[in-house]
């Protein structure tokens, strides 16, 4: 990243989808589309799961390595240690079925 920005090299979309700074290339055309279909997939989910995950994200990423593994394990001991039992069965049945299924692109 500091060669890139010390050097002012053009970033072609590419290199940004291989080195991870982007998760789809797509035509000008397909933008909206694509937009669409990853939000669908994200709303499909459990909403405060994902809102949970999110903070964790968030704040893990103003955290060296270390202290970011130990605060996602410390909140989804948190999260599952408030889950009821029937919380836990189904997230077990998610789990199951997800590992069922092939990767998404």
């Amino acid at each position: 990243a500091r060669e890139v920005s010390l050097t002012c090299m053009p970033v072609t979309a590419e290199m940004a989808e291989k080195w991870g700074l982007v998760n789809h290339i797509v035509d000008d055309s397909q933008v909206l589309s694509k937009a669409i279909e990853v939000a669908e997939a994200i709303a499909r989910n459990n909403r405060n799961l994902v809102l949970l995950y999110k903070s964790v994200i968030n704040d893990g990423l103003q955290l060296d390595m270390e202290h970011a593994r130990a605060l996602e394990k410390e909140r989804a001991l948190n999260y599952y240690n408030g889950m009821t039992k029937e919380q836990f069965a189904n997230m077990q049945k998610f789990i199951q079925g997800r590992s069922s299924k092939a990767p998404s692109k």
